[in-house]
Parts: structure tokens; sequence; C-alpha cells
């Protein structure tokens, strides 16, 4: 509990000196309203803005900690710590907020002003393992582009949190299986594909995730099932502080959060 409150106070200090203060926020229903008619750029302008200025669920500051045991590339053990948002990115307050699919460009942008990093597609696994509640994944069925329209990004907003109630849990709650996750990985550096996001998980109730790694969508293609996560770039390994990123680069750490078969070259979206 003493490393949530410190993560959240430096990052409500952080836009409190970016900003001059903390804005009153918009509910998750008000921002939808404004965005639903929307065409991309200007959708993801307005989101941007909204996360950027701290419009979301205090609780996606309250970092979960996860400790897990984990090889390096040397086959050595180690005790690793990382610090998650219980959820994915949500505009609005906890009486009513609006969990919002981004584009890549926008989650990383976000992830740089709290110190965070998308996950990988093995930090997602992590993830799954050890959330609170598993929520059994909600699909629509494909009907020309209505997945991608803001409607259908509420409703399924509405569904997750419905399901959340119906489980006994209240929003805040360590949640995972109700989205793909935007991930990182070594696609980042595949230079045919530069401009496309990479997807990964949506956990069925047996731990089988529906989506495999996956960059065939360009990035400025969102639908429904789009979650992005943050990862605290603050991580410790046998008790010593280490930076997400520098992990995923270094050629014997990267195995614990990675299982991939080299370090990643990339660690950012381009944004």
């Amino acid at each position: 509990m003493e490393s949530k409150f410190n993560f959240r106070l430096a990052i409500l200090l952080c836009l409190v000196l970016s900003t001059g203060t903390l804005s009153a926020q918009k509910s998750g229903s008000e921002i939808y309203e404004q965005i639903r008619l929307l065409d991309f750029e200007e959708r993801e302008a307005l989101i941007s803005k909204e996360l950027l200025s701290g419009n979301f669920p205090e609780f996606l500051l309250d970092w979960e900690e996860i400790i897990t045991i984990q090889k390096d590339a040397s086959g050595q053990t180690r005790k690793l710590s990382l610090f998650v948002s219980p959820d994915y990115l949500s505009v609005g307050n906890i009486e009513d907020y609006f969990i919002i699919p981004i584009s890549p460009m926008t989650a990383q942008k976000v992830a740089n002003k709290y110190n965070a990093s998308p996950p990988t597609p093995k930090v997602t696994d992590i993830i799954y393992r050890h959330a609170e509640l598993k929520i059994e994944p909600f699909n629509y069925i494909p009907r020309n582009n209505r997945n991608e329209t803001v409607d259908i990004f509420y409703d399924h907003s509405q569904v997750i949190q419905a399901q959340i109630k119906a489980a006994g849990f209240s929003a805040g709650s360590f949640v995972a299986g109700s989205k793909k996750d935007i991930v990182i990985s070594h696609k980042l550096s595949d230079s045919t594909r530069s401009r496309h996001v990479s997807i990964y998980g949506w956990h069925k109730l047996n731990g089988k995730p529906i989506q495999p790694l996956y960059n065939g969508h360009i990035n400025t293609y969102v639908d429904y099932s789009h979650g992005a996560r943050l990862i605290s770039n603050h991580v410790l390994v046998d008790g010593k502080e280490y930076d997400y990123r520098d992990i995923l680069q270094d050629k014997n750490l990267f195995k614990l959060i990675s299982d991939e078969k080299e370090a990643l070259a990339k660690t950012t979206y381009a944004h």
C-alpha cells in the first residue's frame, strides 16, 4: 500500500506542476457524447487532452504490485516486482467512467506522461494470472465498421462495468480479461509495418488468449476490444530498482518480462 501511495502522489504532483491545478473532471458519459460523432483525429486529440490533464478515475493511479519469480536469459531465478494499473485507461470519474479504446500513439503519450509503458505479451499474461477478477470476454458480431464506432466502445465499457458489479466487485478492482492489450514487442522494429499497432490477450477463463500477438492493423485502427493498460517504468529486480524499458533492452534481464528470443531494440510507439 505504501508504494501505491507514493506513485499516486508523484503523479498528482506532476499534474499540478504541469497544469497549475487539477481541472474539474467531465464524466465518462459527457465525454462519450462529445466524441461520438468526431472523426479519428479529432476524437484522439480530445481523449489525449482529457487523459493528459488527469481526467480519469483516481483508481487508475493505485498501482497494483505484482511479485513474481522469473528466470533471466542466463537461467538465474530472480524476484520481480511490477507495478501495474488495475484496469484499462478510462476517462471520467469513479461514479461515471468510460473504458476508452485508443490508438497506440495516444496510449504512448499518456504512458510517457505518467512514467509508464504498455505491457509486453508476457506481462499481459502475468497480469492475467494475478488479477483478482477475471472477466469472461464479451464480443460483438462484426457488421461493416460498427465495432470501430464510439457507440460500441461505450456499450462495451458499460458491459464490462456490469460484469464487475455482477461478480460482486467494485470500480477499481484489479481486473483482466476484458480487453486486448496494446503491447510492445519485437514487432515494433518491423520496418514493413512501422505504422501498425500490436495487440495481444483477451484471455478466456481457461487462461488462453483469444488474440495472439498480431500487428496487422494500421495504427489508426481502433475497435471496441482494444485496451491500454499502464505498466510503471519503476521495476524491482531482487530489490534493486530498474527502468522497465532498460530491462527490455538488457540482453540478460529482458527474459524477465518478455518471451521473445532477443532483447527489444524499440520499446515505445512513435507518437
